[in-house]
């Protein structure tokens, strides 16, 4: 059920004989995406939901320091760069749902996930990826998921633009220089988001723009939130939030790891993102994943069967910041909103754009539509999000009138089943 491991586990000596300066600088520039991109989203959430310091502290601290851990732990079993950390469209998810759920009720959420996806890599139901897990998931139609994740985070794309109104000098010219970048064929090139968040920064620096406050204390003290079990809660957000990890963003890294020519532990990656999410969960970060474009970063150059050392600097790298948490926030909490709503909405643009590629590229594109307006609505019915009704909305309404996709991908689902 669990795939074998390709060996021994390489001694320090072997590391350090096949350590290339590649490596480091690789999990550098990875940590910096991971840093300025996602923390961004990271608050751009919680002024949505209203989440204090400490939460965002300890969402912080879990999301990258046991990350960090998990990270180290993989890529030395499997020696492929392998990089866990907490999932960025799970922000923008839970960042919504945080405005009428409280905070427990999103942990309890949380902790179902964990166990649901920890169930799937027990049962081995992750083993053949099409966007979602086999069997049951795999009848819901994808475009209709991918409609109500691009519906999710249409808003945060739209608050980018809105800042061109309250802002327009530092809207302007931190996303123009975020296109300019992402333009260049150099194969070298910075990310995109690093630069135009440095350039934001010294735009704010010369404006005065900052408030510098005190810090009270640089090393994370840790909290554990209890949960709440809700069924609502659960109802809006485990689902959404599996689909998250194992049908974005594990998808993602596993594509770029076997287009790299390793073969992915997809099982043992899926128990490590279940069991993380629960731990995680506990300490208030959201489900944790596999990172498809730190996979990416990675992977830029070095030898492949030694570019795992750049995952376990990676891991080292994060589980610092995730002990420095208090300074990290800090520091992120005297930036303006208006530049946190800038960054955050670059950061979600490939995504927003993956999301209509999977909705309206072949079938089930009226229920994908449909899923996607309902969730853009903001409407709900019973305190649940519109984002799980989008979801009922699109599948009804394909099973009208879209039938016959349906029954192709029954068809295709048990050819695929009975192949296995």
């Amino acid at each position: 059920m669990f795939e074998k491991l390709p060996g021994k586990i390489p001694s320090f000596k072997s590391i350090l004989k096949n350590n290339e300066l590649n490596y480091f600088s690789n999990a550098f520039i990875a940590f910096l995406f991971m840093y300025t991109g996602p923390i961004a989203i990271l608050l751009s959430a919680a002024q949505i939901g209203g989440l204090s310091d400490q939460k965002m502290i300890s969402w912080f601290f879990a999301g990258y320091g046991l990350g960090g851990i998990f990270s180290i732990a993989l890529s030395l079993l499997y020696r492929q760069p392998i990089s866990i950390a907490w999932s960025l469209p799970a922000a923008a998810i839970v960042g919504v749902s945080l405005q009428h759920l409280s905070f427990p009720q999103v942990v309890g959420a949380y902790l179902v996930t964990g166990v649901l996806i920890t169930l799937l890599s027990l049962t081995g139901m992750t083993r053949s990826l099409t966007g979602m897990t086999r069997k049951g998931m795999e009848l819901i139609p994808v475009p209709i998921i991918m409609g109500m994740i691009a519906g999710v985070f249409l808003p945060f794309c739209l608050k980018m633009v809105s800042t061109f109104a309250i802002d327009p000098w530092l809207a302007a010219i931190t996303v123009v220089s975020f296109f300019v970048i992402s333009a260049s064929k150099t194969t070298r090139k910075p990310p995109p988001i690093l630069i135009s968040a440095i350039i934001g920064f010294l735009i704010l620096y010369f404006r005065s723009d900052f408030d510098i406050a005190p810090l009270d204390s640089f090393i994370i003290k840790p909290a554990v939130y209890w949960p709440e079990f809700n069924l609502k809660a659960i109802l809006e957000l485990v689902f959404p939030l599996t689909i998250s990890v194992i049908g974005i963003q594990n998808t993602q890294g596993i594509a770029i790891l076997r287009n790299e020519g390793y073969e992915p532990p997809i099982n043992v990656m899926t128990l490590a993102c279940g069991l993380g999410t629960i731990i995680m969960g506990l300490l208030g970060s959201v489900p944790a994943c596999l990172t498809g474009p730190v996979s990416a970063i990675l992977n830029t150059s070095g030898k492949k069967q030694a570019r795992y050392i750049g995952s376990l600097y990676l891991g080292i790298i994060i589980m610092l910041a995730a002990l420095l948490s208090p300074a990290a926030i800090k520091f992120a909490l005297m930036i303006p909103s208006n530049l946190i709503t800038i960054l955050g909405g670059l950061v979600l643009l490939s995504v927003l754009q993956d999301a209509f590629k999977s909705a309206f590229s072949s079938k089930f594109t009226l229920g994908a539509l449909m899923a996607f307006l309902v969730t853009v609505s903001n409407v709900t019915f019973f305190n649940i999000s519109s984002a799980f009704w989008g979801l009922i909305a699109g599948c009804c309404l394909s099973l009208i009138l879209e039938i016959d996709d349906f029954k192709d991908l029954l068809k295709n689902t048990n050819r695929h089943n009975k192949s296995i």
